[in-house]
Order: C-alpha cells, then structure tokens, then sequence
C-alpha cells in the first residue's frame, strides 16, 4: 500500500530511542525528509545517520529542549530552515517520573509537565499556522495509556496523559476546519529501554528472572507480551498518510488489548 508520503516532511521528538526512532524509522522508508530532535545529541546523530545509510533518507538531527518556549522555538525555526514546511508533526518527548500524592515533590511535577504537556501544547500551537498556510497537516501525539487508568503511584504521568488525550480531541475540532487531523497513539508496555530498566527493577526485587517478571506484569494481557516500538511506529505511519483522511481526534491503543475501558 502507498501511504502517499514520499516527499512529505515531519518533525519527530524524542527521536533519540524507543518508539520516537521506531517511528522515525517507518516515515523514513515511506520517503519523507525528517527533523529529528532530543537532548542527546549524540545518539540523535547516530540516529539520523542510520536513517540515511538505511533509507536513503534525509534526516537532521536538531537538540533542543522542548520544556521551554525558547527550545520550540529552536526546534521549529530549525525545521522550517531545513525542510521548508511541515507536514507532519509527532510529539513524542517526554516521560514522567512516578510517585504518589505525598511522594513526588512540586519540582517533579513542574519539570515533568513542563515537558510532556506544555512542551506537546507549545509545539502544536507553533505549527498551526504553518499547517493551515499550507492547507493541512498531522499532529500525532504519543499519549501513555495511564490517562485512562490512574495508578496512585503514578498520580503526574495519569494527570498528565488524561490531559492529553482532552487535548488531542480539542485539537482536531480546531484543526479540522483547515485539515488539520490531530490523533493520539496510546500505548500499552512497549520494549523500549525504559521498558527494561523497568523489568529489570522489578525482577531484582521479586527475585525473579527478567522473563518471569515480564510473564507475570504480562499476565493479564490478552496476548501476553509487550509490544515492539515497530508496531507504534506502524499506527503512526498510517495516521500521517491518506488514507488516514477521515480520522480525527482519536485516541487509539496500541496495547493487545491491555487497556480495560470502552
């Protein structure tokens, strides 16, 4: 199937590792030049140049803090300069910190929300106009599914998450009347690196195996496994394209039926 995409171009964060590089990896076989941005410069290089030794593929890599206006600003200056229109956005940086109502200090929240919700707001309301100067365009947003299912010990990152996906669906009836289609990805346990530091915690302090941790936390799972940055990165791939044209604020697992609500 041709999604359509070959030439377009996108900005992607947190594109240094996990589901932000699966992603870059599946926009880039479909043919689109690419901005790529996160705080690691170095492994965001690395990134980029695999891209272009994999694909063919026109990435630039651009470090940027996306707490702060200042970094969006960067961020997308630097993408216009290269690319010259931006068709696709993916918000993607940012991962909150645990803790529970009486654990996680005002810090924490501040700098995690800074992030993940301001950084996400900030971005979107800096290609608006470019998308509707250029008649339309994608946002998709990479919301955890701990916005529809509060954990006491994860209060930010729930808070956080329902906010976003409340966001997403605002988004796409502003967006809509110019073609602007913003989407959210949910994902359940995906085998990222954070994934495993996380395995790895949790079978040290049950005195388990890594794979009997991840059997047991998978349990419940429909399909008993985690799931790979790849099969976001398809999700993703679809929403930017055509045939995604009549898909609009939508927020939408990728979990194997982890995520126990309708």
């Amino acid at each position: 199937m041709d999604f359509g995409l070959k030439g377009k171009t996108g900005i992607i964060t947190g594109a240094s590792q996990g589901i932000g590089e699966a992603i870059a990896g599946a926009l880039a076989a479909e043919g689109m030049r690419l901005v790529l941005c996160a705080r690691n410069g170095e492994r965001l290089a690395a990134v980029a140049a695999g891209l272009a030794a994999g694909h063919g593929a026109e990435a630039f890599p651009v470090i940027a803090d996306l707490s702060s206006q200042q970094g969006v600003d960067t961020l997308v200056r630097e993408a216009v300069a290269k690319l010259g229109r931006i068709d696709v956005l993916v918000n993607n940086a940012g991962a909150i910190r645990g803790g529970s109502l009486l654990s996680k200090p005002d810090a924490e929240w501040h700098e995690d929300w800074a992030l993940k919700v301001f950084g996400y707001v900030r971005l979107a309301r800096a290609v608006f106009p470019l998308m509707q100067t250029a008649g339309g365009g994608r946002i998709i947003n990479i919301v955890g599914q701990a916005g529809r299912q509060p954990k006491a010990d994860y209060l930010a990152g729930g808070g956080a998450n329902a906010a976003l996906m409340n966001i997403t669906k605002a988004l796409g009836d502003e967006g809509g009347p110019h073609n602007i289609l913003v989407n959210a990805i949910s994902p359940g346990p995906i085998r990222t690196q954070r994934w495993q530091t996380l395995m790895t915690r949790t079978a040290q302090q049950s005195g388990k195996t890594v794979a009997e941790a991840e059997a047991q936390w998978m349990a419940s799972n429909p399909l008993r496994r985690g799931g790979n940055p790849e099969e976001v990165a398809a999700l993703a791939a679809f929403l930017a394209s055509r045939q995604a044209s009549y898909i609009n604020g939508a927020i939408i697992p990728v979990d194997g039926g982890d995520q126990r609500c309708i």
